[in-house]
């Protein structure tokens, strides 16, 4: 299912248009999400900015598309219907190489940088490190989540632990694996919440899920959170990441990542990241940071091999 919604911006006037202006364009935002209605509204501001600070290359308005899948929301990226998406780290690196994207900068999201997991255990469980959990059972959130799946598990991998997926009903865990349930799997709606409550009830022994979680009273809630203990945290990946569309013209890449950097520096370009779900401001990554990168694909290409087949 996919929504979309027009905001037209004001076009300012120009003394004169580079050459290789165009007839009236739309700039599109993409957004991978199944609440449209509500991430519409965080970003439309940032698409109206953005639509004035092209307007010398014939851009007269800016627009949301919002998907619930990102298979539709990579062949929009292909034909053209969107020239812009944040998104969290695997994701980001599923669209790059699987569709026309390339990951351009780093998004404060929130006011936050960076991000880890943490897996965390009831403190009276005997689970202490990763290697405890081992003949265990571990809840992840849903199968497109960065932190609350694919982190987890390329950390499973990279310790060399071995794990299986599990169903929420099997009672009896393989004792020498870890053994996955994913909450997305067996819930309508699966949330952090979910994970936090399992755990403290005993229906799972260990979960994992963003620091930004466990320090959300909405998500661990403080008459759970005196029980539960964090029994290991990943290293810090980006918040979010700035996709552009590959066949944009390099002059029009190139004005979004300076509109983009300099935004915080100006009241209109504030206003806007503010309602962006809160952004402070964008980066651009250094090279030692985006040839990073490439392993944490090789380990998604790996994780996805295993878990969607």
């Amino acid at each position: 299912m996919s929504f979309s919604v027009f905001s037209i911006a004001s076009t300012p006037k120009v003394a004169k248009k580079p050459a290789q202006a165009s007839q009236s364009q739309t700039f599109t935002i993409g957004v991978l999400s199944s609440k449209a209605r509500k991430h519409i509204g965080f970003t439309s501001p940032i698409a109206k900015y953005l639509g004035r600070q092209l307007a010398p290359y014939g851009y007269k308005e800016g627009r949301v598309k919002v998907t619930n899948s990102i298979v539709e929301l990579g062949q929009w990226l292909d034909t053209g219907e969107v020239d812009m998406v944040s998104e969290t780290l695997f994701a980001a690196l599923k669209l790059q190489q699987e569709h026309k994207a390339d990951i351009r900068l780093h998004r404060w999201k929130k006011g936050q940088a960076d991000y880890q997991t943490v897996f965390f255990a009831r403190k009276d469980s005997g689970i202490h490190t990763l290697d405890d959990l081992i003949g265990k059972t571990l809840v992840l959130e849903d199968r497109s989540s960065t932190s609350g799946f694919y982190m987890p598990v390329q950390t499973l991998i990279s310790q060399q632990l071995a794990m299986k997926s599990q169903s929420a009903s099997s009672r009896i865990p393989n004792p020498d694996n870890i053994n996955i349930v994913v909450a997305g799997d067996v819930l309508r709606r699966a949330d952090e919440i979910s994970l936090s409550t399992w755990v403290a009830h005993g229906q799972a022994d260990a979960g994992a899920f963003a620091n930004t979680n466990w320090d959300d009273s909405g998500d661990m809630p403080p008459h759970i959170k005196p029980e539960i203990e964090i029994i290991y945290r990943t290293e810090f990946i980006p918040r979010s990441v700035i996709l552009l569309r590959r066949d944009l013209p390099s002059q029009v890449k190139q004005t979004i990542e300076t509109s983009l950097v300099n935004a915080h520096q100006s009241a209109e370009g504030k206003a806007a990241l503010h309602k962006f779900q809160q952004t402070t401001k964008f980066e651009t990554f250094s090279p030692a940071r985006l040839h990073s990168f490439v392993d944490y694909n090789q380990y998604r290409m790996q994780i996805e091999s295993m878990w969607f087949k």
